[in-house]
């Protein structure tokens, strides 16, 4: 099959789509602050507040970056896909100590090499074909054997960039084994090209704080299908996608909770939000409070509240 047929059969199969989830108590888009609340104060001190840099890396955790490449039209381009180029970033600016593509999809050999590295929390890269839910499934079983035959705990944290096949996901994937770390659902713009459907995954999934959905139109962006990684790699340009895939990585190694990691994502959208003058979503600003680095915040708004 040429390289036409086989991307009008991409297209054909995943299209393109629209829509987000919201939680179950939530009956759709969550109330915007405008820009003469009082809350909009406390978003802009709750930035302020947490203005720092990439906290310091746990070097017990900086590990191999398991690579799973989109489309590989040829034999000879394993090496040199976007998803390598966006994980040699990961290892340059000293989230990963290295990277291991799987050209052949065949994830057996991860738990082996897992044994290799100091720590116990991986990476795993996962773009468009790539994150096809059978081969998630098939590597988490992998890291899976590794931990009955005696290894270290090892767990394994997805980075799912628009998955291919998503729905899958409804009988492959059991959220509540060990082995399995955070799942980062990355979604490009909404109508475009090879956007997932992620209504079509049942609600144990969405609704699970385990499962994190980072849609593009949050951050300001319009980032489509063939955007995202590609706007990491290009060190020369500001991307906003690049701070979100470096927070992700820094989850991963530091080991953050996930109401951590949604408050530190939240800041992001609502220093984005700033910067482009748009109202600023009250949810976001929910999560970013209950970071410890929020709680002068309050105090600071309050102040400024009481000068004349």
């Amino acid at each position: 099959m040429n390289i036409i047929a086989r991307l009008l059969l991409l297209i054909l199969l995943n299209g393109c789509s629209t829509g987000r989830y919201y939680k179950a108590a939530e009956q759709g888009p969550p109330p915007q602050i405008g820009q003469k609340d009082i809350s909009l104060v406390l978003a802009r001190a709750v930035v302020k507040a947490c203005e720092t840099p990439h906290a310091n890396l746990d070097p017990s955790n900086i590990n191999t970056v398991f690579v799973h490449p989109g489309m590989l039209w040829f034999d000879s381009d394993c090496g040199k896909s976007i998803t390598v180029d966006s994980a040699r970033i990961l290892i340059k600016n000293g989230y990963a100590n290295n990277f291991y593509e799987l050209c052949d999809r065949n994830p057996e050999k991860i738990g082996e090499l897992m044994q290799k590295d100091p720590g116990t929390r991986f990476i795993g890269l996962h773009y468009s074909l790539g994150g096809q839910p059978a081969l998630v499934a098939a590597t988490l079983a992998s890291v899976a054997q590794t931990r009955r035959e005696g290894a270290k705990d090892f767990v394994y944290y997805p980075v799912l960039v628009d998955p291919f096949d998503i729905e899958q996901f409804n009988t492959l994937l059991d959220l509540d084994v060990a082995h399995l770390g955070q799942v980062f659902i990355v979604l490009s713009a909404e109508y475009s090209l090879l956007r997932p459907n992620v209504s079509g995954l049942r609600e144990e999934i969405l609704g699970s704080p385990k499962v994190h959905l980072i849609y593009a139109e949050d951050f300001g962006e319009t980032w489509g299908h063939f955007d995202e990684l590609a706007s990491v790699v290009e060190e020369d340009a500001v991307s906003r996608f690049r701070d979100i895939f470096f927070l992700i990585a820094e989850a991963v190694v530091n080991g953050y909770s996930a109401i951590e990691f949604e408050g530190r994502l939240a800041l992001l959208k609502i220093r984005y939000a700033g910067e482009d003058s748009r109202r600023v979503n009250v949810d976001w600003l929910r999560l970013a409070e209950k970071l410890p680095c929020a709680q002068g915040a309050a105090p600071i708004v309050a102040g400024q509240s009481r000068t004349p």
